[in-house]
């Protein structure tokens, strides 16, 4: 594998963006004969053992996948789901701690090969890889799957591929425009060269994101099939889909285990449990009984849950590891009266994020955000543009701008929030905050499974809302540019939440992109993070770090850094399937 020496500092850089999370460890858990279970300095799972084959896995209090296409979903959940049937040409390493930011090839035979300028990535298929009716895998699949994933109907995920491929912008997708894009080059059946619009140093991050995921060249039918019934090129393929109820992956016998060396695939199959309410999936993980104890619980605990872990038993169960998202109120700058400036700055001083911090579950799990980068991203500079004493707001200065604004008695708006227990309840803590100063905030509580559809259509966001964003090897040019590019504002798909459109933040993204020396890039977003924070688009929060309670017979559970730092279903087995 060769790269240029940008492309190797860039690489070198994501993997340094979640190291030293883990703090010391221990070899094995005291008083157990599980072989190979890590402990962290607090006593909490680092890695819970080792899994054997066979069995089923339980994934307990999934909310409704939003989509099975790769091309529309774009949430951690469903990312981690992905893994299971889906391929990429790279993928995050299936290690833990520093090791997850990693990439590394996957269907491909390495990370992609650049040319001097990294305006061209060639990557070459590996042999015997197929699809789950025995259908090899071609460079032309690759080509077919994102040219699909363009048409306006599923354009509606990741879309980093559209921002760097040459002509993508523009173009409708496979079904509307048959020719396709000479951007996405088939050299021969195993070969592929990607023409980009400008340099790309990291474009390994790019072509790890779910639309590089291939599919039969002409044998989707439409923009709803692989929706419906995907078509797997991962280790398991779907068995059966109740919808709201549960969904099953049995083994995909056309996945050659010797050209995947990333997912051990030691479950015989999954099995997901939808709609179960979270204190409910709390109380039976700590329970464990009967096929529970082959279980993981799917997000970090309530905080009502936290007091009753602290056993040593139940926290050597508790993975738990660095927080890797942010989450955030964001202000729609198209909505009146939140295009005002002053608005967004005295909303930003009046959140007592120490109100936020204790509905969350507490500083154990959760720390006051005051930007946007992820505290590990190489370059970040700490500030905080609006102080406030002990994060606890400022409802004097909040009071003040907003009179200067003409808004002395406040105003009606309505809040976006996730239909889950701890966003509903950050969602409370903030209209708290908002109506010190007569700002009356509706919720609109949208059902956790179609969430991120809602709030990434323009049309349907109101004026403020709760959302989070994760990073698992991005650099800091790609975690701010799709919040806050206005070139990357979009009628559907949107993660501009904050609706930002500014021509001299628009410019800056577009000469960073372009700057092939990382450090400088590096030091230009940390500016560019600050010149933001300026205009007040969003109010950072907190940062969660999971912690979330797996049954005691799974095994190889631990904190992936790629999956934003939630347990990585592919590393998951059981320590005793016949038990």
């Amino acid at each position: 594998m060769r790269f240029t020496p940008r492309v190797v500092a860039v690489l070198a850089a994501a993997t340094l963006l979640f190291a030293g999370c883990s703090g010391g460890r221990n070899a094995q858990q005291p008083g157990t004969d599980n072989a190979g279970v890590q402990l962290d300095k607090d006593g909490y799972a680092f890695v819970t053992g080792e899994g054997k084959r066979g069995g089923t896995i339980r994934v307990l209090g999934q909310p409704e996948f939003s989509h099975l296409d790769p091309s529309m979903g774009n949430d951690g959940g469903v990312n981690n789901f992905y893994r299971l049937i889906y391929r990429t040409l790279v993928t995050p390493a299936n290690e833990p701690g520093e090791g997850g930011t990693k990439i590394v090839p996957d269907l491909a035979t390495d990370t992609g090969r650049p040319n001097a300028d990294a305006t061209e990535w060639t990557y070459t298929l590996k042999d015997n890889i197929f699809f789950e009716d025995g259908t090899p895998i071609t460079a032309a699949d690759f080509k077919y799957g994102l040219e699909r994933s363009m048409d306006p109907a599923l354009r509606i995920g990741s879309d980093f591929h559209v921002q760097y491929l040459e002509g993508a912008s523009d173009y409708k997708g496979i079904y509307k425009d048959p020719k396709g894009l000479d951007s996405i080059e088939v050299v021969d059946d195993k070969t592929l060269t990607f023409h980009l619009n400008r340099p790309v140093a990291y474009f390994p991050v790019v072509a790890m994101s779910p639309p590089f995921t291939p599919f039969p060249a002409g044998k989707v039918a439409n923009v709803r099939q692989i929706d419906d019934k995907p078509i797997a090129s991962g280790p398991y393929k779907l068995e059966s889909y109740d919808r709201g109820e549960q969904l099953t992956l049995i083994r995909n016998d056309k996945w050659d285990p010797a050209t995947d060396e990333v997912r051990p695939a030691l479950p015989d199959s999954y099995e997901f449990l939808f709609g179960i309410d979270a204190s409910t999936v709390d109380d039976r993980m700590v329970a464990a009984q009967g096929d529970d104890a082959n279980a993981v619980g799917v997000y970090s605990i309530q905080p009502s849950t936290l007091a009753k872990i602290q056993t040593p038993e139940l926290k050597a169960r508790t993975v738990r590891d660095h927080p890797s998202c942010t989450f955030y109120l964001f202000l729609n700058m198209a909505k009146k009266p939140i295009d005002d400036l002053k608005v967004r700055q005295a909303i930003n001083y009046v959140i007592d994020k120490q109100s936020v911090i204790t509905v969350t579950g507490g500083p154990q799990v959760t720390q006051v955000a005051t930007d946007m980068l992820l505290p590990t991203v190489p370059g970040r500079e700490e500030f905080d543009l609006f102080p406030t004493p002990d994060h606890k707001g400022d409802v004097e200065k909040a009071k003040q701008l907003m009179a200067e604004a003409g808004h002395a008695d406040g105003f009606k708006v309505t809040m976006d929030v996730r239909g889950l227990p701890k966003w509903q309840a950050q969602s409370e803590a903030i209209q708290a905050s908002l109506a010190k100063i007569g700002i009356e905030a509706k919720l609109n509580v949208i059902d956790a499974s179609t969430y991120y559809e809602v709030i990434q259509t323009t049309a349907k966001q109101h004026e403020i809302g709760i959302t989070g964003w994760c990073g698992g090897g991005q650099t800091g040019e790609t975690l701010l540019s799709p919040l806050f590019d206005g070139k990357r504002l979009y009628p559907t798909g949107n993660n501009n939440n904050s609706q930002l459109n500014d021509p001299k933040i628009n410019a800056r993204f577009e000469e960073i992109a372009k700057m092939s020396n990382i450090d400088e890039q590096n030091a230009s977003v940390a500016q560019l993070n600050k010149e933001i924070m300026e205009l007040a688009p969003v109010v950072p929060l907190v940062r969660d770090t999971p912690l979330q309670l797996i049954g005691p017979n799974v095994g190889g559970a631990f904190a992936h850094a790629g999956m934003t730092g939630y347990v990585d279903l592919t590393s998951l087995g059981l320590k005793n399937p016949g038990s």
